[in-house]
């Protein structure tokens, strides 16, 4: 069973793709290198509720929305309507 830091992390990563976003777009929101990208997006380092807060937008919804989206097992997420 995967931890909250490991199913929020694919999850962002699944919604990078399915509002075709990019790994740059989360970087310039987040003022931050690629790499660090990578970091969150592979579960090294855990998501901070202000980046969540801050890629909201890209994705078009509010903070809530995405957390929702984040913390859900991943086969649940075609479930729920954000």
């Amino acid at each position: 069973m995967a931890g909250l830091i490991d199913t929020s992390s694919r999850n962002l990563a699944a919604e990078l793709v399915r509002h075709r976003k990019t790994r740059g777009d989360l970087a310039k929101v987040w003022g931050c290198a690629l790499s660090t990208v990578d970091k969150r997006l592979d579960g090294s380092i855990p998501l901070t509720i202000k980046e969540i807060e801050e890629a909201a937008p890209v994705f078009d919804m509010n903070s809530t929305q995405l957390v929702m989206l984040l913390i859900q097992p991943i086969d649940s997420i075609k479930q729920f309507k954000a």
